[in-house]
């Protein structure tokens, strides 16, 4: 961990703004949050910010959440140039007494103030005017201006910021912006919204001068200026579906109206989704996937520190110029955060060689890393689900990750593979066979609630057809998986998989142990924590590292009757990051004091004249309480230190 630079006492938080101790309540942390976007991607100066900045309404006083003044004036009522209201996401801008009426009595009380902000269930930003009859006018506005500007200026590409951890709040506000105001359900809500976020980072990437993903405050209030703004858009989807044809068909469409879409567009304008750093990117998606997905068809989605974990470990099994070159799956992929946590994994190795190798041009470090990474995933990193709306988000994910996104297919995994798609662009057949794998990472849908049935898919697997015994006329879908993943891969080749601790457990499933334990090698087994998927499931899960035997380990164990004594590395972490509502849980000293910490950062800013510089940034954050870290670093330093695995080439 970075030096610990100060310790929070218990229900506090610091202010970014004045470095002082607030309670930590919600409102406060939407606060600090919108405080952090007006520094950091609005370009305001601290000191030019007021908390609770007092307002006088007639006879009363009241008290605005932040008050944004020109530089070097008086902090006084009719110097303010902006005032932000920022309230919980339960609250609607139509709430009777902290809606956006209040802003606009404050602006109004304000004489010089022109623009104001609020923030809760959406976003809304308003600007004041005087009217032909010098009566006070409140216009919809799309943004406030950035520092230095009377307005919202054209966004060039060097002023695009890195999002921070508010993005998780913006996706969220714009999904549920588009779920309430064009009448859709959750589902293809999401999938809008999906569409945007492609011709977003589309737009990045084309980008030469000006980005054409912007609304200003004049053309957000008229309805030629947003049905212009369709027109860019829809022109923009049209090279995106040429670009990525494998995940939107030809004849899609952007389905949101003119007003609906010119809102998410000013929500997502100012961000750069290339540069924000990829776990900022990952807590983000995980919240626009949505609860709505979650647990479908028995699926609950990994959580990024378990993902990071295994794949760090798997990849630590193999020696260290073998790590860029094994071939990885993920058979029930999801949203792909076993894919995404591959290539980080990927990525540390390769950014640490190129930096090694262009010492003296970071910015040449970084473009080799990146096209090293895309190429690797391209190459080497594939995905497989069988729910379209899931195969699609995976894409995106890894799009927004640096790439791999043509690899996800939309297939069931437990059919004969002779019966896996082998049309364009679902064609299997040329990327993933039986036996062709070195790495699978996996957590695969389980529960009794969706148990497989069909006759066909049961016969494939010895699992169901013990000898002796009848054929099983259904079984949970884990079960079937295990036996699927070790024939995908290789001889010697290793698999991390989640599993409930009822097949490490229950007496009635030891044949299926058996079976684990006469076809691979165990290597690790972690108990997570109850917290784990909670708070969508309270499963108890582990999470078990294998490693295929070859034929002649198999021969050789039966004819001896017994296998081969060997180690396994296991761990029971104590803490997951979050608790069971799942919320962030934070590491504190005995005192229960939060601890912080700084941590340097370098920010890819594109300069004036065009050239790409590095800057420095520093960035504040406080400890999580997260083992899972320190297991996987455990585990590194036990294969280092010779773990006993032996290292099988297949022969």
């Amino acid at each position: 961990m970075p030096d610990q630079i100060e310790l929070i006492p218990p229900g506090k938080l610091r202010c970014v703004v004045t470095g002082k101790l607030r309670d930590d309540k919600p409102e406060e942390n939407v606060r600090q949050r919108i405080a952090r976007s007006l520094l950091d991607e609005y370009g305001y100066a601290k000191e030019d910010l007021e908390l609770e900045f007092q307002v006088q309404l007639g006879r009363s006083k009241k008290r605005a959440d932040l008050a944004i003044f020109p530089p070097e004036v008086e902090h006084s009522q009719q110097n303010v140039f902006a005032i932000v209201e920022c309230k919980t996401e339960k609250v609607k801008p139509t709430d009777r007494d902290n809606g956006v009426e209040q802003l606009k009595s404050y602006m109004a009380a304000s004489l010089n103030c022109r623009f104001g902000l609020w923030i809760g269930s959406e976003l809304q930003a308003w600007e004041k005017l005087a009217g032909a009859d010098k009566k006070l006018e409140f216009l919809e506005a799309s943004d406030i201006p950035r520092f230095c500007f009377d307005s919202p200026q054209p966004l060039a590409f060097t002023e695009l910021v890195p999002a921070h951890d508010e993005l998780i709040a913006v996706f969220k506000r714009c999904h549920n912006y588009i779920y309430g105001n064009e009448g859709m359900q959750k589902e293809p809500a999401f999938q809008e919204l999906l569409k945007l976020i492609f011709c977003k980072v589309y737009d990045e990437d084309t980008a030469v001068e000006h980005v054409k993903f912007f609304i200003g405050n004049e053309e957000r209030r008229s309805e030629i200026g947003q049905r212009r703004l369709k027109d860019t858009i829809e022109t923009m989807f049209q090279d995106v579906r040429r670009i990525y044809p494998y995940i939107f068909p030809p004849d899609a469409l952007i389905q949101l109206s003119p007003r609906v879409l010119a809102y998410v567009v000013g929500e997502l304008q100012r961000f750069s989704l290339l540069e924000t750093q990829a776990d900022v990117k990952g807590a983000a998606y995980e919240q626009l996937v949505g609860s709505n997905l979650r647990g479908d068809r028995g699926e609950f989605f990994t959580p990024r520190n378990i993902c990071e974990m295994a794949a760090r470990m798997v990849l630590s099994t193999f020696p260290e110029d073998q790590r860029l070159q094994v071939k990885v799956l993920d058979p029930a992929c999801g949203t792909g955060g076993f894919l995404v946590a591959c290539m980080g994994t990927w990525r540390s190795i390769i950014e640490k060689n190129q930096m090694a190798r262009y010492p003296s041009d970071p910015i040449k470090a970084m473009d080799e890393s990146r096209r090293l990474v895309r190429e690797l995933a391209d190459r080497l990193l594939f995905g497989i689900d069988f729910n379209p709306v899931l195969v699609r988000a995976a894409q995106m994910n890894l799009v927004m990750h640096g790439d791999g996104s043509t690899n996800v297919y939309h297939a069931n995994s437990l059919l004969p593979p002779g019966e896996w798609p082998t049309e364009v662009p679902n064609d299997l057949s040329s990327d993933i066979k039986l036996g062709s794998l070195d790495v699978i990472l996996t957590n695969p849908p389980f529960g009794s609630k969706v148990p497989v049935d069909d006759p066909h898919i049961l016969a494939q697997f010895e699992l169901a057809n013990r000898e002796g015994l009848a054929t099983r006329r259904s079984m949970p879908p884990e079960q079937l998986f295990i036996e699927r993943c070790v024939d995908l891969l290789k001889p010697g080749g290793r698999l991390a998989l989640v599993l409930p601790d009822s097949i490490l457990s229950n007496p009635g499933l030891a044949f299926l142990r058996r079976w684990i334990l006469r076809r691979t090698r165990v290597l690790a087994s972690i108990d997570l924590p109850t917290e784990a998927f909670q708070p969508y499931t309270g499963t108890q899960t582990s999470l078990v590292i294998l490693q295929k035997k070859t034929e002649r380990e198999i021969e050789l164990e039966a004819h001896a009757d017994r296998p081969v004594a060997y180690d396994v590395f296991m761990a029971t972490p104590r803490a997951v990051g979050h608790d069971r509502r799942g919320e962030p849980v934070y590491l504190r000293t005995a005192d229960g004091e939060l601890i912080e910490y700084e941590e340097d950062l370098a920010v890819r800013r594109r300069a004036v004249d065009g050239v790409d510089v590095l800057e420095p940034q520093r960035e504040r954050r406080t400890a999580i309480h997260d083992d899972l870290p320190q297991v996987a670093d455990s585990f590194e330093e036990w294969i280092s230190a010779g773990g006993r695995l032996e290292w099988i080439n297949g022969d």
